[in-house]
C-alpha cells in the first residue's frame, strides 16, 4: 500500500475505500480536486478522523448546521481555541457549550461527509500513505470504511432522486402550508430550512443560511417534498453545453495575464475555462495556481491588520441588489461587529472566495474596512 496514488478516473474512490475496509488498513487516505482537499486517517480499516479545507465540513460549521452552536458561539470559541492552542471540540466542552457525546456524534458526521462528498467527484486525485494518525483523543469518533462504502451506494440513487425533483441550487422552493408539519421544533434544521424559503430563499442561499453540506441539505428539502410541504419553484434555463475551443484560449489569455501581473483577471478567466470544460485537466490545473496565487495576494492586501467591513449604502438597498447567494450572506454579515479574519473562519465558504467578495464589495463602494 506504501505510496498508493493514481486519478479516480482510472480507480473509483467507491473501488478505493472497498479495498482499504477489505485490507483493514492504518494509514491516511487524501483525495485532492482543484483546489479541494481532503484527508482521513484509519486504523484497521476504521477511520478516526477527518480534515478538509471545504468549510461546510469544519466541525463548527456542522454544529451550526445541527443547532447546537450559534456563529456567535463559534466566533468566541475560536478566539479561546487561538489562545490556549486546544481543539475546537474540547474547547467547546470545557466552556459547557457543547455536549461531549454530541462533539463525538458531529465529529463522525464529519468523517462521513468529508469522504462521502468526494465520492461524486468525477475527477481528482488521490494518495494513500502510512503516515500515523493524530493523537488520540476522548472525544475522537469512529466510522468503519465499510459502512462508508455502503453509504456512498445509497447515496448515488439517493441523489439521482434528488436531481429528478431539484435540478439546480438556483431554484427558489414553494412552501405548501396546508402540508407543512406542524409542531417542529423552534429554529430546528426543518423550521428555519421552511421559513428561508417562504421568505423566497434559493436552494442555494438555504444552504448557505444553514452552513449545510449539499447532501444534508438536500435529504430535509427531499423529505419535505414527499410529505407533500414543498416543490421546486423558478428556476434559472440550463447551463449550454461545455466549449473546449473557448476554454483552451481563455487559458492562453489567462496565463498572459498572470504572467503580466494581472491575478485576479487570470482568476476569473481560468474561473470561467473550468466551467466551460470541467473535464479538461489543464484547466483545473492552471485554475488551483492562479487561485493560490490569488489568495496570498489578498490575504496581505485585506488580512494585513484588523479590519471590520461594514456596509457603506443601506441594508434595503442590498436586498434589492441581483447578487448571488454568497454576496447576500456575506453582506449580510458585513455589519462592523467582527472581523474580516473571523468572517473568513464563520462563512461556509472558502477562504479566498469571501476575500474575493470582500474585495469586490470595497472596490463597488458598497462595503468599507473599518
Amino acid at each position: 500500500m506504501r505510496g498508493l496514488m493514481g486519478t479516480f478516473a482510472l480507480m473509483p474512490l467507491q473501488d478505493l475505500v472497498e479495498f482499504l475496509a477489505r485490507r483493514k488498513a492504518s494509514g491516511s487516505l487524501t483525495c485532492e480536486r482543484g483546489t479541494v482537499r481532503k484527508t482521513v486517517h484509519f486504523v484497521d480499516g476504521v477511520a478516526v478522523s477527518a480534515s478538509s479545507n471545504d468549510p461546510r465540513e469544519y466541525l463548527g460549521q456542522l454544529l451550526i448546521n445541527f443547532g447546537h452552536l450559534s456563529e456567535e458561539q463559534l466566533a468566541k470559541a475560536f478566539e479561546t481555541q487561538q489562545e490556549t492552542k486546544v481543539r475546537l471540540g474540547k474547547v467547546l466542552t470545557m466552556v459547557g457549550v457543547v455536549a461531549p457525546e454530541v462533539i463525538r456524534e458531529t465529529l463522525a458526521i464529519k468523517i462521513r461527509e468529508t469522504i462521502l462528498d468526494a465520492f461524486v467527484w468525477d475527477s481528482g486525485v488521490f494518495r494513500v500513505d502510512e503516515a500515523a494518525p493524530p493523537p488520540p483523543d476522548e472525544l475522537d469518533a469512529q466510522v468503519p470504511l465499510a459502512d462508508i462504502a455502503r453509504e456512498a451506494e445509497f447515496r448515488t440513487t439517493a441523489w439521482q432522486a434528488f436531481r429528478a425533483q431539484f435540478p439546480t441550487g438556483t431554484a427558489t422552493l414553494v412552501v405548501h402550508d396546508g402540508r407543512a408539519p406542524t409542531g417542529l421544533v423552534p429554529d430546528s434544521i426543518d423550521d428555519r430550512l421552511l421559513r428561508l424559503a417562504r421568505e423566497g430563499k434559493t436552494i442555494d442561499e438555504i444552504g448557505l443560511a444553514l452552513h449545510a453540506t449539499d447532501f444534508a441539505l438536500y435529504q430535509r428539502i427531499y423529505a419535505l417534498a414527499n410529505q407533500g410541504a414543498l416543490s421546486a419553484g423558478a428556476q434559472h434555463a440550463p447551463r449550454p453545453a461545455d466549449d473546449v475551443a473557448h476554454a483552451r484560449a481563455l487559458l492562453v489569455a489567462a496565463r498572459v495575464a498572470l504572467e503580466g501581473g494581472d491575478v485576479a483577471q487570470a482568476e476569473s478567466m481560468a474561473t470561467r475555462a473550468a466551467e466551460l470544460a470541467p473535464a479538461l485537466p489543464s484547466a483545473e490545473t492552471f485554475l488551483t495556481e492562479v487561485r493560490h496565487c490569488l489568495a496570498d495576494r489578498l490575504r496581505t492586501e485585506l488580512l494585513d491588520g484588523p479590519h471590520r467591513p461594514r456596509l457603506k449604502v443601506p441594508a434595503h438597498e442590498v436586498a434589492l441588489m441581483r447578487l448571488p447567494a454568497s454576496d447576500k450572506y456575506l453582506l449580510a454579515r458585513c455589519d462592523g461587529t467582527r472581523e474580516l479574519a473571523q468572517l473568513v473562519e464563520l462563512a461556509p465558504l472558502a477562504e479566498i472566495d469571501v476575500l474575493k467578495a470582500v474585495k469586490r464589495f470595497v472596490d463597488g463602494r458598497i462595503v468599507e474596512l473599518a
